[in-house]
Order: C-alpha cells, then sequence, then structure tokens
C-alpha cells in the first residue's frame, strides 16, 4: 500500500515509525518539543487518541472517495464528497447530527477507554550519560466505527467493507506508523437504531496500542553530598 499525501514520510528520521529507527527505546525529539515546518502533529508530538480518531478518519475518507476502492458493488454509489450533499456521512462522534445521515449510509468513530501499560519499573528506561532520565510507557486502547444504513442487508455489505478495509493494511498501518498494535478485534450484533427506526447499526472494535517517550531534564545539577557539619553548626 502506497503512503498517501500528507502522512509521514518512513524515511523521516523523526517518523516514530522508521525502519531503521535509533537503537535507543527513546526517540528523539523530547514530546515537548514540536519541530518547526513538520504538517503532522504526529512527528513532533507521537501518537495522541485524538490523532488515532483522525486516522481513523482519514482511513476511510479516502477508501470512499474513489468508486475503484470499493470492492462492494451496491456500495460504489456512495462515494464520499468534501462538499455537500455527500454520497457517505463519514464523522467523528463528536460532529456527528442525525438529521444529516437521513436516507444516507453513515460511518461513525467513537473512542472507547484506554488504559496505561508499563513496560518496566516507574517508566524508566535509563539515565543518559549527562544525568537526564529518559521513560516510556504505553497506552492500550480502542475506537468503535459504528456503520449505518437503511436496511439489514445493506449495513450487513457496508460493515463487511469496512472490516475488510480496516484489518488488510493492519501490518502495514502497524510497521509505518510506529504503532504496537491496530487490528480489527470485534463485530458486534446488528441493531435497529431507537432513534430512527429506519437505519441499522453494526458496530466495529478496533484495538490499537501505541508507546510515549519522554526525557526529564534536571534544570540544575544531583545533590551529591550533604555535609553534616554544616548541619551540626546549626
Amino acid at each position: 500500500m502506497a503512503v498517501p499525501p500528507g502522512w509521514c514520510d518512513p524515511n523521516d528520521p523523526n517518523n516514530p515509525g522508521n525502519q531503521n529507527p535509533d537503537p535507543s527505546p527513546f526517540t528523539e525529539p523530547p514530546a515537548t518539543q514540536i519541530i518547526p515546518g513538520l504538517f503532522s502533529n504526529l512527528c513532533s508530538k507521537g501518537w495522541r487518541p485524538i490523532l488515532i480518531t483522525g486516522l481513523l478518519r482519514d482511513m476511510l475518507v479516502r477508501h470512499f472517495a474513489v468508486p475503484s476502492n470499493i470492492t462492494e458493488e451496491d456500495l460504489r454509489k456512495y462515494i464520499w464528497n468534501e462538499n455537500p450533499p455527500t454520497g457517505i456521512l463519514i464523522e467523528s462522534i463528536h460532529r456527528w447530527r442525525g438529521d444529516l445521515v437521513e436516507k444516507r449510509p453513515a460511518i461513525i468513530m467513537k473512542r472507547n477507554a484506554y488504559q496505561n501499560m508499563r513496560f518496566g519499573i516507574a517508566d524508566r528506561v535509563r539515565t543518559t550519560e549527562d544525568g537526564h532520565v529518559e521513560f516510556t510507557t504505553g497506552w492500550v486502547g480502542s475506537h468503535t466505527v459504528f456503520c449505518i444504513h437503511g436496511t439489514g442487508a445493506s449495513v450487513e455489505i457496508l460493515a463487511t467493507e469496512v472490516v475488510s478495509y480496516l484489518n488488510r493494511f493492519h501490518q502495514v498501518i502497524v510497521e509505518y506508523l510506529g504503532l504496537l498494535r491496530w487490528n480489527v478485534t470485534e463485530v458486534g450484533a446488528i441493531a435497529e437504531i431507537e432513534e430512527s427506526k429506519e437505519s441499522f447499526v453494526v458496530p466495529i472494535t478496533i484495538g490499537w496500542a501505541y508507546a510515549e517517550n519522554w526525557r526529564l531534564e534536571l534544570e540544575s545539577m544531583k545533590l551529591r553530598r550533604i555535609a553534616l557539619s554544616t548541619l551540626l553548626s546549626c
């Protein structure tokens, strides 16, 4: 799969998914440093849950924007367009409005809870030669993608298309984008939406994990010793 325009270049040394990373588990630059001139926050700050939401939306938008990408022939008439009206609505749950869906299919993304996964004692990796301490920790979570369509059969077709697309390239996504995990973990049961008796939904859960690296740089040298004679003379 070719790297889409606007994504991080896998040959960029600042890309967390670089194929030839530094042997150190800590990735430069520090998380608090923003590299001027870079378009993507991923290259500057590393992964965040909101960036995974954006990744999901970006992938699905690119897939449904070109009819030849869509494997299910019945879905090729529902083409995503940036300007309304669009053939299929693809948005995060924060921007979803039921009145905009109407009779169109829709794909809505929602972040679920995520947990910390420690790699070592106190997340500590090492102390550098200049006295700075480097840390790394893991975050494990998931997103749910809700596929919505007007009939039970049509929403099954839409869900199958989405599952197939998100799962086929999971290894490429992990390698190119520096994630620890990315895969479809569950496809839920079909259900009728309570607010709209003419729409059905299938939830798809995508599991992910990534590492967060940072460094603490002390503003002053460590206290090497305490003179007892000074304390006793007080």
